[in-house]
């Protein structure tokens, strides 16, 4: 044997290393032949290496142990001191069996060390600066905004085309839109200033645009929007 104890990552995998190099099954190895490789290579170590082999040499007696107790035929259960480990055939294959499925754990392990490695990891950021922030507004709204929704119902009126042709001469009334106006509130509660609108002309625009002036004026309703260029709502007070 030509080996290197720098080669291995203990005395178990060694004495595993000799059981696959002889082609046996662990659960039915030659034990004496193995303790023989095992003692063979151990003698083989130079003398400035013990340090490093000490525990190398702890199996080794261990194993010399064990063999002297299979050449004097002794039982399993004969009493021993609990200064060794290893005081059967079973006890050894136990030991390489158990190490032999932490050899195969960590061949696992490495695998998957190998292919995250292939994965790249971002460190979280703060991403607050890329989140819209909502601007509240308080619940009492100045007429002024009722008179930039009446600029935008305009704008709606000059894309939209004619749904009622027939010339009138009927006039709005403020007093008729006040009336309309409650009955949208006492039935929804809550209405949009845009639902008031059955159509979109300028005589009932200025008439709804006075009617709820004047409603505010007597702090009939109140009106709320949630945000900047949202709606405007109607609620009764």
């Amino acid at each position: 044997m030509n080996l290197c104890i720098n080669d291995f990552e203990g005395p178990l995998d060694l004495l595993l290393h000799l059981v696959k190099t002889a082609k046996m099954d662990i659960y039915t190895i030659d034990t004496k032949y193995i303790i023989d490789k095992y003692l063979e290579f151990i003698s083989t170590l130079p003398k400035d290496d013990l340090d490093e082999a000490s525990e190398y040499l702890v199996m080794a007696s261990e194993l010399i142990h064990l063999k002297s107790r299979l050449l004097l035929n002794l039982d399993d259960d004969t009493k021993e001191d609990n200064e060794f480990s290893i005081n059967s055939e079973e006890d050894l294959k136990n030991k390489l069996l158990e190490y032999e499925r932490y050899q195969n754990i960590t061949g696992i392990f490495k695998e998957l060390e190998e292919k995250r490695s292939e994965f790249y990891t971002k460190i979280p950021e703060n991403l607050s600066e890329f989140i819209e922030k909502e601007e509240k507004l308080e619940e009492k709204i100045d007429p002024e905004l009722l008179k930039e929704a009446m600029i935008e119902l305009q704008k709606r009126m000059e894309y939209q085309k004619p749904v009622n042709t027939r010339i009138t001469k009927r006039e709005i009334s403020v007093e008729e839109r006040i009336d309309k106006v409650r009955e949208y509130l006492d039935t929804r509660k809550k209405v949009k200033f845009t639902d008031l609108f059955e159509e979109y002309s300028k005589e009932e625009v200025v008439a709804t645009f006075l009617a709820i002036l004047d409603m505010c004026k007597n702090n009939e309703i109140k009106l709320t929007q949630k945000e900047i260029f949202g709606d405007i709502l109607i609620e009764k007070v």
